[in-house]
């Protein structure tokens, strides 16, 4: 998973063994992306491994996004602690504090972080209704139509592979704020198609959300 880096890092002297030995004795061991091939050749140096990248559908076409009101922001994730989600909400409410009015949506499953409840809950704590909304799993159209809603795509996790979501993401020309996690970087050049920030920093999640917030144009050149 998005963690087995850390998993590996805090497992004892046997288990390491055994890692090594599985991920050496597999006839192909398939990574995602070029930095988690490096990972794993560091745990089983013998072992043969692919970079199979993960891969979406490209829309036909990409709508404009000119409207009038606050920039929008979009994340798709399930609604995990490590997704970054309260982070997320934190940066929310610097932005708030600071007078800053921004539109902001979270749509996915419920997980560690809450469900319906307990994020509405933590919205209201940090008086951030109408700021933020928590919508709750989206497939299809209704996907898609969050997509062309958006300004910017929000990635504030604290790991990862190499997520879908921000892929589809940047196939519906949405510029994005990141966490410098996983395949990320690989994927995102930062200031050309997003910024990338720390994970676990809510000031410099902020910052960004900022910056694109405030420069419609760096939007729309990412």
């Amino acid at each position: 998973g998005a963690a087995f880096d850390e998993f590996y890092e805090q497992a004892g002297a046997i288990a390491r063994r055994f890692i090594e030995w599985s991920l050496s004795h597999a006839d192909c061991v398939i990574a995602l992306s070029d930095g988690w091939r490096r990972k794993l050749q560091g745990m089983a140096p013998h072992a043969r491994i692919a970079v199979v990248e993960n891969a979406i559908d490209i829309p036909e076409t990409v709508a404009e996004r000119r409207h009038d009101g606050p920039c929008r922001f979009l994340m798709l994730a399930r609604m995990d602690e490590w997704k970054g989600v309260d982070d997320l909400l934190d940066a929310c409410a610097l932005l708030r504090a600071d007078g800053l009015v921004v539109e902001v949506a979270l749509a996915g499953p419920p997980g560690t972080a809450g469900n319906q409840a307990v994020l509405n809950q933590k919205i209201r704590a940090r008086a951030l209704d109408g700021f933020v909304r928590y919508i709750g799993p989206v497939q299809g159209v209704e996907k898609t139509k969050l997509l062309a809603w958006a300004d910017v795509y929000i990635q504030p996790s604290r790991h990862e592979g190499m997520p879908l979501s921000l892929l589809e993401a940047l196939a519906y020309g949405l510029a994005v704020v990141a966490t410098r996690v996983g395949a990320v970087p690989e994927v995102i050049d930062d200031r050309l198609h997003g910024l990338l920030v720390p994970p676990g920093d809510p000031d410099q999640l902020c910052r960004a959300m900022r910056e694109l917030a405030t420069d419609e144009g760096i939007r729309e050149a990412m």
